[in-house]
């Protein structure tokens, strides 16, 4: 949507998803633009494939193109490795003047003001029944995480669109999806908190339902958390990793998360006080983890009465201090992306097997969806929501 948002009015665009629609490739496009993450590279490469085979011009895009820029140009046209806001208004211009570059890379990479950003086309999702709208506000993360290259690609720097692009962009969706559920999808929407309250207090009358991902630390600001339930705030996703302290030891460089693990049940209780769920992400069968990690990631979700859960193995993406460790180690075992889907073991793990991990995961799963669980975290939830209704937070 933000890619369409450059091309010129009156250009017809045809945007395409998967998940609920067949690729037509017998549609004579004048160039066809991919993006992919990791797991989705394969698929990318291959719709690649067929255009290239009828004579259409192919352009790759997305965070696997902008971290494995070489691989990405054996398959496609135009590789485009950075921020699409910087390089594609690029090539859109030599596209149009008649000669264009097989690869734009940006010289100084994650240094794009987000002010500057441009709304994307949110019209063009029309027809695609989204139980949920994303909306990006900002990019840079100070916090690297060996498993994730999200501060590696968009820098340690915090950047963040003003509230007003903000609020436009939230009234645009509004306005074509009513009532539709919006997700930040930001890596930590609320780092930044004066802007951030601004924002909370701006959406109360905005009367929206919303969700986003932040970190444990915001069970520590009332304030905030009042805010952002008066505003629409539904759930949160919480990025735990693991509920070991030695897990958790060194898993990004300067412990934050190590710090709070302690006090994990304790910051989830305050964040539910206040009406606002948690969804817990996990990793299990990282290198401290023993067999033990199963039972203990399941029981903290139940016993912390989590909304949800997303409980993966450790996966070496390209770009990640992890993937440069376990090359480093020779423990890889599967360099196939479309197995890199963060549940299919790819790695060999430490100090498990690898049918250990591959059947404890199944059974973290299993455990935190039996019938009696599941149904005793519905009467927490309703619980919840009638304790809520009866104290009545209010903002002021």
């Amino acid at each position: 949507m933000v890619i369409a948002a450059y091309l010129p009015p009156d250009w017809d665009v045809c945007y395409i998803d998967e998940n609920y629609k067949d690729i037509n490739f017998d549609i004579k496009f004048d160039f066809v633009c991919i993006s992919s993450m990791t797991v989705q590279a394969t698929r990318a490469y291959e719709i690649a494939k067929n255009f290239r085979e009828k004579g259409i011009l192919t352009v790759i895009g997305g965070i696997h193109a902008t971290i494995m820029p070489e691989e990405a140009m054996q398959y496609g046209d135009v590789i485009i490795a950075g921020e699409g806001e910087v390089l594609f208004p690029k090539f859109l211009k030599d596209y149009i003047n008649g000669k264009y570059l097989n690869l734009y890379i940006e010289e100084k990479a994650a240094k794009y003001d987000l002010s500057r950003c441009i709304t994307p086309k949110y019209e063009l999702i029309k027809g695609y029944d989204y139980p949920i709208v994303n909306i990006y506000t900002t990019r840079g993360c100070p916090r690297k995480c060996n498993f994730c290259c999200a501060s590696n690609v968009y820098g340690l720097k915090y950047r963040r669109k003003t509230n007003k692009q903000i609020l436009n962009e939230i009234d645009l969706i509004n306005s074509l999806y009513p009532d539709r559920l919006i997700l930040f999808a930001d890596d930590n929407l609320l780092i930044m908190k004066k802007q951030s309250i601004d924002l909370l207090e701006k959406l109360v009358s905005k009367n929206v339902r919303w969700i986003a991902q932040t970190d444990i630390s915001i069970a520590d600001d009332n304030k905030m958390l009042e805010l952002m339930y008066v505003a629409g705030c539904q759930w949160i996703v919480i990025g735990f990793e693991s509920v070991s302290e030695k897990s958790l030891r060194n898993i990004e460089d300067k412990n934050f998360k190590y710090k709070y693990v302690h006090a994990y049940g304790e910051k989830v209780r305050i964040i539910r006080s206040y009406g606002i769920k948690v969804y817990g992400t996990f990793i299990v069968g990282l290198d401290e983890d023993d067999k033990s990690v199963f039972d203990n990631t399941a029981d903290f979700i139940l016993e912390n009465q989590l909304y949800g859960a997303n409980i993966t193995v450790p996966t070496p993406l390209p770009g990640t201090l992890l993937r440069q460790k376990m090359v480093m180690e020779n423990r890889i075992i599967n360099n196939k992306w479309s197995d890199y889907t963060l549940w299919d073991v790819v790695v060999k793990p430490k100090n498990m097997s690898i049918s250990e991990l591959e059947e404890g995961l199944l059974y973290t799963y299993r455990k935190i969806s039996e019938g009696n669980n599941v149904n005793n975290r519905l009467k927490n939830l309703m619980k919840d929501m009638r304790n809520h209704v009866k104290r009545g937070i209010k903002f002021e």
